[in-house]
């Protein structure tokens, strides 16, 4: 069909649609546009040409010249329908359709053949875009967007006049539109009606409300949120002024405060604003400048506190770091706040300058017992006029002189694992230089203990000078370790460790929520869990002790999970191997009595404890623990794991024990064990008598290079191994050994042994389906008395086991 002048001259690409450009007329398409033009007006002027009803009609008449135009009006298939040209001379040749009728606009029906939002109609005429097109909606649309089907055509979208789609509504029943066919469009010269356009607004306006209260609610809460954690900041921690120094009118007694504001320690702060004040050590507070709380003076550490009643400021000393109880404390001042420490020394405070936590001495103090004589094995050193109760950074300056004057030395803090000193270990940071008869000093800063003491451990014997210059005291003045006002975390059931001042203070917080221990290393003398609570961490953390209490002791918690990767570290020496020289002195990693429903999960490790890296017993509830544990890593520890007393029906799993004294110790029956690693210990799986013991088993457990792999003894119930592996080479001839002493019950099946296996008189063990590594076994020991079935055990040499029976 040719081109109309409309489409030939459109002003945009893309007819109706302004954002796809300008459009340059096709020249091609102007000369065929016009050559049929004046072909039509030829024809027109040149013969009458002819008018039918139908198509079928007008092809049925040849009898036309060439180039006679005519028109068809009726067919009953309206695309037959428009103007024609005759092809050929007359009584031959054929009609071609040239152009359509050229009508103004068209009427179409929409009698309801279709659906309310595709609408179908049928007119006359064709539809194409040379015409207006008018019709009378049949019913309301109930959805967006509408389409509309000329006489069968492909189905157009409705658009509105600014080319929007048809709102729901928007069309109503017995509304006529006009409009045209634009490309896959029906554009509407009229529009929609306007109460749906409206609806839709206020729709989109109560919507756009409710979004904005949304926003406004969040905006609150995020205020709120905001707001908490600015408190926590300008709250607990914060101290600004309160400095001290010496009272120049009695150096010996007394020092002045600077004044000050600083919150209270605790959970709930509080602020408190003093002026300053001069405090007398040997007169007692309550009488005139008297600041001493306790009953007695005496040399040592002394803690200046801030005290409130939540009205006024009380400014006093205790050699205590909670003054509440002491016999001059204030009554109803049941807050208050470290500001510093001195430190007296026969008879007299030491003198120090103070720049905010920093405390120079105004007099370096040679240590007392200089020279300090120093080995190759490590000692601790308390350094003197350091406060102790709290730990500090240190100051001070060190020279060492030894024989070997190739050797250095090295200081450290207590808090950390001690290493060698030396270029292949943990290097030296005390140099040995002499210098005309004197030995170059080097300048420290270390973190003591609470006991005031460093550690000191030399590359060779010799000798060490300390001057001790001063330290370094934050006076629990990190603003940024304090939690909300409330004690709790802004994130509902939540706690964070850095919202505390002790880690202590964080687990107590957290009961009945989850806490998480923020990465990094803490050092304490023993924790206490709680019930309903789960522990997890953001990152590595080490917690270290230097006492024998348990690092985490859950006695008597129930409802309870520990994840994440925790690293508890004792103080015992490194495991050097069979027999080793670890010792039992009660340490504890985690200590679990009388527990029940808990779940550790995770990379939990044991390192150097004094005891047993996880201490089970007590049983809750009718024996049973009903723990599940999982990921325990233990090293340099007398037991890695300990089950004993009643301690029952927990599952450890996905276990790694090594380097230690009794890989698991078990005294209590029910347990079971799974997919562990037992490498390297003098005796990998220890067995003994208790109450209801054993009568658990080991599944798919390795026990490899270890004196024994299993020793059972008083085991009166039995235990069952399934699929382990015992081989080992630690200690010798004998090693891997399997030792069962007075004990029945004990069923090994599957798996593989490559140990000598050995029965007193009143043992009986069944060994079943194993693989024997001969080259390891010697010929089983059974004494007189004892019972030993083997059966289908299948020797690495090939066919069954010689001591089958």
């Amino acid at each position: 069909m040719a081109l109309t002048a409309r489409q030939v001259w459109r002003d945009y690409v893309v007819d109706g649609v302004p954002s796809s450009g300008p459009y340059k007329p096709y020249k091609p398409d102007i000369r065929n546009w016009g050559t049929n033009l004046e072909g039509f007006l030829t024809a027109v002027g040149s013969n009458a040409g002819t008018v039918k009803l139908t198509r079928a009609l007008l092809y049925a008449d040849l009898l036309h010249a060439a180039d006679t135009m005519a028109w068809v009006m009726q067919d009953a298939t309206i695309d037959y329908n428009g103007i024609y040209q005759k092809i050929g001379a007359s009584g031959v040749g054929s009609w071609t359709r040239v152009a359509d009728l050229p009508f103004s606009f068209i009427v179409a029906t929409d009698a309801g053949a279709g659906t309310p939002n595709a609408i179908i109609a049928t007119s006359d005429m064709p539809a194409s875009e040379s015409a207006l097109i008018v019709f009378t909606v049949f019913e309301a649309n109930t959805a967006s967007p509408v389409t509309v089907s000329f006489n069968g055509s492909s189905a157009l979208t409705i658009k509105t006049n600014s080319g929007n789609d048809i709102a729901v509504g928007g069309l109503t029943a017995g509304l006529q539109i006009f409009g045209r066919v634009i490309g896959s469009t029906f554009r509407l010269i009229t529009d929609q009606v306007n109460a749906a356009i409206v609806a839709a607004a206020e729709a989109a306006a109560a919507s756009a409300s409710g979004y904005r209260d949304q926003a406004l609610g969040y905006r609150d809460q995020a205020q709120a949120y905001a707001e908490t954690a600015l408190e926590a900041t300008l709250a607990r921690g914060y101290l600004f002024g309160g400095e001290i120094s010496n009272n120049v009118t009695d150096l010996t007694n007394d020092l002045d405060i600077a004044a000050g504001v600083a919150a209270t320690d605790d959970a709930a702060p509080g602020m408190m604003v003093w002026s300053a004040v001069t405090r007398q050590l040997d007169v007692a507070y309550g009488t005139g400048n008297g600041g001493r709380f306790d009953s007695a003076i005496a040399d040592g550490t002394w803690h200046i506190f801030a005290c409130t009643n939540g009205t006024l400021v009380a400014i006093g000393m205790s050699q205590s770091l909670n003054p509440t109880g002491a016999a001059n404390y204030p009554s109803g001042y049941t807050k208050y706040r470290r500001l510093g420490s001195r430190v007296r020394i026969s008879g007299a405070w030491r003198r120090v300058v103070q720049r905010g936590d920093r405390h120079m001495l105004l007099d370096p103090l040679p240590q007392t017992g200089n020279p300090i004589a120093v080995t190759t094995s490590a000692a601790l050193l308390a350094l003197s006029a350091i406060p102790t109760g709290i730990e500090v950074d240190a100051l001070f300056e060190v020279s060492y002189t030894s024989a070997t004057v190739s050797a250095g030395a090295e200081i450290t803090s207590p808090l950390v694992n001690d290493a060698a000193p030396g270029a292949g270990n943990a290097g030296s940071n005390v140099g040995h230089i002499q210098v005309t008869n004197q030995y170059t000093a080097g300048s420290l800063r270390v973190r003591t203990n609470t006991s005031g003491q460093v550690r000191h451990r030399g590359g060779a014997s010799g000798n060490m000078y300390i001057a001790v210059h001063g330290w370094f005291d934050d006076r629990g003045a990190n603003v940024f370790k304090g939690g909300p006002s409330s004690g709790t975390s802004s994130a509902g059931g939540e706690v964070r460790s850095s919202q505390y001042n002790t880690l202590q203070d964080a687990i107590t917080a957290a009961a009945g929520k989850r806490l998480v221990i923020e990465a990094g290393s803490y050092t304490t003398t023993g924790l206490t869990g709680v019930s309903n609570i789960e522990i997890t961490t953001s990152g590595p953390v080490t917690i270290s002790t230097t006492t024998n209490a348990p690092i985490l002791d859950m006695t008597n918690c129930v409802n309870w999970s520990i994840r994440g990767h925790i690293r508890f570290v004792g103080n015992a020496t490194t495991y050097t191997g069979y027999p080793g020289s670890l010792t039992d002195a009660g340490q504890k990693g985690i200590k679990l009595s009388n527990c029940d429903r808990y779940l550790i999960d995770g990379k939990i490790e044991f390192a150097n404890i004094n005891g047993s890296g996880l201490y089970a017993e007590l049983s809750a509830g009718s024996w049973q623990h009903d723990g599940i544990i999982k990921g325990i890593r233990a090293t340099s520890c007398y037991h890695g794991i300990r089950y004993t007393n009643v301690a029952e029906y927990d599952h450890v799993s996905d276990f790694s024990i090594s380097n230690c004294a009794f890989a698991v110790r078990v005294e209590s029956g029910n347990v079971m064990f799974s997919d562990g690693k037992m490498n390297y210990n003098s005796v990998c799986v220890s067995l003994a008598g208790g109450t209801n013991n054993a009568h658990g088993a080991f599944t798919n457990c390795q026990m490899n290079h270890s004196n024994y792999a299993i020793s059972a003894t008083d085991i009166t119930l039995g235990e069952v191994f399934n699929g382990c592996i015992a081989l080992g080479n630690q200690a010798g001839a004998g090693h891997g050994a399997i030792q069962i002493i007075n004990s029945v019950g004990i069923q090994w099946n599957g798996g593989q042994i490559g140990g000598d296996i050995t029965l007193d008189a009143t043992s009986k063990m069944a060994l079943m389906n194993a693989y024997i590594r001969t080259d390891l076994t010697a010929t089983p020991v059974v004494a007189g008395g004892g019972v030993f079935t083997a059966k289908n055990n299948i020797a690495d040499t090939g066919g069954l086991w010689a001591y089958n029976n």
